[in-house]
């Protein structure tokens, strides 16, 4: 979860807004109403100011922290430019542990809302008047196709603003964090904020250009020195934040660029806007644009910056614009509110609570939701358009758990009590994994979803191949990465060696973790097996040291095993050996198959086939064993 830092005078401002001899909240006060709403604070400090001299953002830093390394704007590297910045001053914050899923909250605005209406300041969510303006943003169709990744593109222009060296380090910030927060570093999201006094006219072009198809001069750069000027494909050479994130562009002929009818250039998402447009505290009119590949994440993105900075600009105006998709027209922002049905009852059962429906609206109008009339059971909500958490009744309910107080739920003893354990599993698994530590091995741990491509093909698994019908598939997975839960831990390990091939050889790394498969017999139709995996990467490494590293471990648990030779496309002819059980118990049938084989085999060990090594970009001999933990035990 993300650190922000928030001015507490500017907080405290939004949190009093509008309360007639509102005291200030004390910082202890600021502390506790902040962990009741569900984030955390990590401190109040006074935070030391520096001015990037490049592009002029503001950055703040601890003492502990220390001077900047580099700048999040326009990425200019600190260390090889040590006088590329300016101490500003300090400003007294309060760094706060923030919720992932509430970036509506990460700057003064947003949270002065929240606490706002938690405190019964104000309740139900503002309703912001918007104007159409003139501004047309057209999509060009080659950003549909499948050689672009960022189709979608909305809009906003925001007028009357004030802005000073606070409210233009939050406006970055607010970038930053959304950045990370629904944009996944930039992803799904990127958003540009520029100076619309200087754009020319009112129709706009979001287009796929070629690398070398223009030249600007991008954000950090002095529009003065003609050597400033760069191609989209300079861009991700030479500029800071291009090196940074041209691994989002890797593999496209064509990057996204967004220019203005003179066809100068706001931006080249999702990498870095142009310097033509920089906002200072100078600028009074901005337009703001955000791409992405989801339609809803940016939408979210973007009522997020409008509403938050309505809050801490009160005459700032919006106007939409129109975005013009090669299958339709829209304009945005939209603050249409989601609509959700949510029973009382099952609100009140589930916090524990005897509920009323008044009760129940005043919870849920506290934490910023508005109520549609209704029947006296149910009750049609009304979030904000600026809320990405709230995708379904439970949710609805947490917030009217939160408005509530878990401090003031009722301390009740549970009707049954038992007595805790450690699973036998778990125990034995930190016996295994301390011998490991002590034969030299390193312990990993990698994830749990992954893709046919890095489980069966780099591994010369083809397709037909039994084992590839044992992965559970992702109905709906979020990436081509993540498409099946793993079957197996030795890919993992693979990629970590492939990771770490910049260091010293020989390398060990081991993993003991829980693998899914499809099982007939289980109720869900999978069932979890504890693996073992060890391996093995250097020079000289062969058969003889996964042998002697197996053995070691085996006296080391009390195992009793078998080893005998056989044959597996993963592994080099002749230099692989089966693991199996002394005695073969369970059904061999397939319907409740171990991790590795059916016959009593529960592991292999062996040198890695050549060309599994080469799938990984690696150069060394690796060796390798898997097992399953559970079969060998007799925990089944």
């Amino acid at each position: 979860m993300p650190i922000v830092g928030m001015s507490v005078e500017l907080l405290m401002q939004q949190i009093n807004r509008g309360v007639d001899g509102a005291r200030p909240l004390t910082d202890e006060h600021l502390r506790d109403t902040i962990t009741q709403i569900g984030s955390e604070v990590e401190e109040f400090a006074d935070m030391q100011q520096f001015r990037c001299d490049r592009c002029g953002r503001i950055i703040e830093r601890t003492d502990k922290q220390g001077d900047p390394v580099e700048c999040p704007q326009c990425g200019v590297d600190f260390r090889t430019t040590p006088d590329g910045f300016e101490r500003t001053g300090t400003n007294h914050v309060v760094r706060v542990d923030m919720l992932a899923d509430r970036p509506d909250v990460y700057d003064p605005g947003g949270m002065g809302r929240c606490i706002r209406g938690y405190l019964g300041v104000e309740k139900g969510f503002p309703q912001i008047e918007m104007t159409d303006s003139d501004y047309v943003v057209t999509i060009d169709p080659k950003l549909s196709q499948p050689s672009s990744f960022r189709p979608y593109i909305v809009c906003a222009v925001l007028r009357n603003l004030e802005l000073d060296n606070e409210l233009v380090k939050i406006l970055m910030n607010m970038q930053e964090n959304l950045h990370w927060a629904l944009g996944r570093d930039r992803k799904l999201a990127a958003i540009g904020a520029h100076n619309l006094d200087v754009l020319q006219g009112t129709q706009f072009r979001y287009a796929a250009l070629a690398p070398d198809a223009l030249r600007f001069v991008p954000l950090g750069f002095s529009q003065d020195d003609p050597g400033s000027a760069m191609t989209p494909g300079e861009v991700l050479e030479r500029h800071g934040t291009g090196k940074k994130y041209a691994r989002l562009l890797a593999g496209f002929d064509k990057y996204p660029i967004l220019t203005d009818e003179s066809d100068a250039v706001l931006s080249m998402p999702p990498i870095i806007n142009g310097e033509l447009t920089r906002v200072t505290e100078e600028t009074r009119n901005i337009f703001l644009d955000i791409t992405g590949q989801s339609m809803r994440v940016i939408d979210r993105a973007l009522n997020v910056m409008v509403t938050n900075l309505k809050e801490l600009i009160p005459q700032m105006t919006v106007e939409r614009v129109r975005i013009k998709l090669p299958d339709r027209e829209l304009q945005t922002p939209d603050l249409t509110p989601s609509r959700m049905a949510l029973s009382v009852r099952e609100a009140a059962e589930t916090i524990g609570v005897p509920l009323e429906r008044d009760a129940l609206v005043d919870l849920l109008r506290r934490m910023g939701h508005e109520i549609e009339p209704a029947s006296t059971s149910d009750l049609t909500v009304l979030s904000p358009a600026y809320r990405n958490d709230i995708m379904h009744p439970i949710d609805l309910i947490e917030d009217a758990a939160v408005a509530f107080g878990y401090d003031n739920l009722p301390a009740d003893l549970v009707p049954t009590f038992t007595v805790g354990a450690p699973r036998e599993i778990e125990e034995r698994s930190a016996i295994a994994r301390r011998a490991l530590t002590g034969l030299g091995f390193h312990q990993v741990m990698t994830l749990g979803l992954t893709s046919e491509e890095a489980s069966f093909d780099k591994w010369r698994i083809d397709v037909g191949d039994p084992v590839r019908d044992r992965a559970v598939r992702i109905e709906n997975p979020i990436s081509v990465e993540q498409t099946i839960t793993r079957v197996s831990l030795l890919p993992g390990l693979l990629e970590t060696f492939a990771i770490n091939k910049q260091h010293d050889l020989p390398q060990q790394l081991f993993e003991l973790g829980d693998c899914c498969f499809v099982d007939r017999e289980a109720e869900t139709g999978a069932s979890e097996r504890r693996l073992l995996a060890v391996a093995l990467i250097g020079p000289h490494v062969g058969y003889a040291d996964i042998r002697a590293a197996f053995d070691a471990f085996a006296h080391e648990v009390g195992a009793t095993l078998d080893i005998q030779p056989t044959e597996h496309a993963s592994f080099v002819p002749g230099r692989v050996a089966s693991i199996r059980l002394r005695a073969i118990s369970g059904p061999t049938d397939g319907t409740k198959a171990r991790a590795v084989g059916t016959d009593g085999e529960i592991g292999r060990m062996g040198e890695v086939h050549p060309e599994v090594i080469e799938a990984y970009g690696l150069r060394h001999a690796i060796a390798v064993l898997e097992l399953d933990f559970g079969a060998m035990l007799g925990l089944e």
